[in-house]
């Protein structure tokens, strides 16, 4: 677990890179997905959907605390921490499946690779939408008081 867990690290630190994130950034980028990958691999028990959800919910989570204490956009931490979540590797073999005229499989793994986006989707969605719904209230009681 301990080296799938640095090669979250080492994905999002590489996408971090690629994406030109300011420097200082990079080793914190890399921490996300690490804890992404992390939360993954703990929760595969559950089921690969629920992983998925809980997982994208931590990066979100953990890129929106980020943000505030570094002062940065929250898309610096949550694109590259995302990264080694995507279900790349299930998609290719989708195609793969049709390419070989294994339409049976294919379908299967096509709807699993869809169930894993939507995870994805919706725990960042959840989080996010949290952050933003107490920020405002926040934001409200401040101008108020």
């Amino acid at each position: 677990m301990g080296i799938t867990i640095a090669a979250g690290f080492i994905a999002a630190a590489a996408f971090a890179l690629i994406y030109r994130v300011p420097r200082g950034e990079i080793v914190h980028c890399g921490l996300v997905g690490a804890g992404g990958w992390l939360v993954f691999s703990s929760a595969r028990l559950i089921g690969e959907v629920g992983a998925y959800f809980l997982a994208s919910a931590a990066v979100a989570l953990i890129s929106e605390v980020l943000a505030r204490q570094r002062y940065q956009p929250v898309i610096v931490y949550l694109i590259p921490g995302v990264i080694p979540l995507v279900p790349g590797g299930m998609a290719y073999t989708t195609m793969m499946h049709f390419l070989h005229n294994e339409y049976g499989a294919g379908l299967e793994l096509m709807a699993a690779t869809f169930f894993a986006a939507g995870a994805i989707a919706g725990g960042i969605t959840v989080v996010s939408s949290g952050f933003r719904v107490f920020s405002a209230r926040k934001n409200r009681q401040r101008k108020s008081g």
